[in-house]
């Protein structure tokens, strides 16, 4: 039905959506593809006594152009570099030697360079250059010889295996084809399903490698979406396509023919089944939000699987469920302000912050706790919005509450954020209460009453 599709994907630049929310800006891409030259140039430079020509490939999902943010803390950018060595054949070349090569490269190259973190232990397949920044570069080294296009990675316990990323390239460009909106519509799907696994599994060691849900992605929406879905309705036919699909086999072939990895689904049989666990409650979602006719339940029903990357509707007060055409009572919510430096209460709103300081506090308090009903859960949910969140990929966060119906926060970023509480009831959203708060650098206006926020029309059942 569509009903939520604006909150997915728009040309309005000023409109918030899940595809700006997950999406890197220009600026944020301009920045990690600099610090990729800057790294390319020094390899180049610093391993070309070892007799091979030195060539450089950016390769994955910014090649691909479906890269996203970071989405929880700890996260960071994933950028691949791959470093390409040609010159005699793959028997005269030693991959352990090679990587070794390159591993103490890099460590000369973070002695010389201040905003380098650490490089980490060698992994399987790649060498990591990690930033302070919040993103780290993956180095696989690859041998090519002369004559033909034969190329091969250095792994730690494997010697050489066969890969050829720029054929993958290839493959994807070739595979997401047709017109242009739908080649932009594939990627867009495919940042939503990277979201959804980066929030979902606490490593890809459990869940999805991205290029498992690149080639899933596109093999479904050949299959099953139309020139007419929206964003949404897309979304839910994908996933509904992969979930079938996977149940019947777990095999993902590698759309490269020659390539070592025939299967690319590297999950465990227990990961695996978690997997689909995940992704069969993301297909239930997902039912459920396209069955909606209004798009405010669609878009709170959605947030039950981006949660806090989701942007729900600007003018959202309260949503709740109703009980034999009755709404159900939701929370009251009091927001108690405090200076930086001190615990006591300078100011107090209701249903709204009219204007905070960065660095304030504030404590959101349930002033109703009795409309809580026995089982169910409040979850505090901070979504961030504007260009100071964004810039540092701070989208926001979820608290389960404590047990004493309140919550404190700081003000950390200018613009218009959002505090939802969130009561679950039974694994289902019951009601939401949003309480935007406005946060500048300027000097606090004379003490206002706020109002509360108008209601919505309620969610039914």
């Amino acid at each position: 039905m569509a009903s939520a599709a604006s909150l997915f994907h728009s040309d309005n630049a000023e409109v918030e959506t899940l595809n700006r929310r997950v999406r890197p800006s220009d600026g944020q891409r301009e920045y990690l593809l600099e610090h990729k030259n800057e790294l390319a140039a020094w390899l180049a430079s610093d391993l070309d006594d070892l007799g091979m020509e030195v060539s450089h490939f950016i390769q994955g999902s910014y090649k691909f152009h479906t890269l996203i943010r970071p989405l929880r803390k700890g996260d960071e950018y994933d950028v691949d570099l791959g470093l390409y060595f040609k010159g005699r054949s793959h028997a005269d070349v030693d991959p352990a030697k090679l990587r070794e090569a390159v591993q103490r490269s890099l460590r000369r190259y973070s002695a010389e360079n201040d905003e380098l973190h650490s490089i980490e232990e060698p992994k399987e397949r790649c060498c990591r250059a990690k930033y302070k920044q919040s993103f780290h570069i993956d180095v696989p080294v690859y041998h090519e010889t002369p004559a033909g296009r034969d190329v091969r990675l250095a792994t730690l316990s494997k010697g050489w295996e066969r890969s050829d990323p720029s054929a993958m390239i290839d493959w994807f460009d070739d595979a997401i084809g047709g017109t242009a909106a739908n080649r932009a519509m594939i990627r867009r799907l495919i940042r939503y399903l990277k979201a959804w696994s980066a929030l979902t599994f606490r490593s890809q060691a459990i869940g999805p490698s991205s290029l498992m849900l690149t080639i899933l992605v596109v093999d479904a929406f050949k299959q099953v979406v139309t020139d007419d879905d929206e964003d949404d309705d897309a979304l839910a036919k994908v996933v509904g396509a992969i979930y079938q699909r996977l149940v019947s086999d777990r095999v993902v072939p590698n759309p490269i023919q020659g390539d070592s990895d025939d299967d690319v689904n590297r999950l465990s049989e227990q990961d695996h089944g978690y997997f689909l666990e995940k992704l069969a409650a993301l297909a239930d979602v997902s039912h459920r939000a396209i069955c909606c006719e209004d798009g405010s339940e669609a878009a709170a029903i959605w947030s039950e699987a981006f949660s806090y990357v989701f942007p729900l509707p600007e003018g959202l007060g309260v949503l709740a469920t109703s009980q034999n055409g009755l709404s159900v009572p939701t929370p009251d919510i009091v927001i108690k302000m405090s200076a930086a430096s001190s615990n006591s209460v300078d100011r107090t709103f209701r249903g709204q912050v009219d204007h905070a300081r960065i660095g304030e506090g504030m404590t959101f308090e349930i002033t109703n706790p009795e409309v809580i009903p026995n089982g169910a859960q409040v979850r505090w949910v901070v979504r961030n919005s504007g260009n100071d969140a964004l810039s540092t990929s701070d989208l926001g966060h979820v608290t389960p509450d404590d047990g004493t119906f309140r919550q404190f926060e700081k003000a950390a970023y200018r613009g218009r954020h959002f505090m939802d509480c969130e009561v679950w009831l039974h694994g289902r959203l019951r009601s939401v209460t949003r309480i935007p708060v406005t946060i500048d650098r300027i000097a606090m206006p004379l003490r206002t009453r706020a109002t509360r926020p108008a209601y919505t029309k309620l969610m039914r059942r």
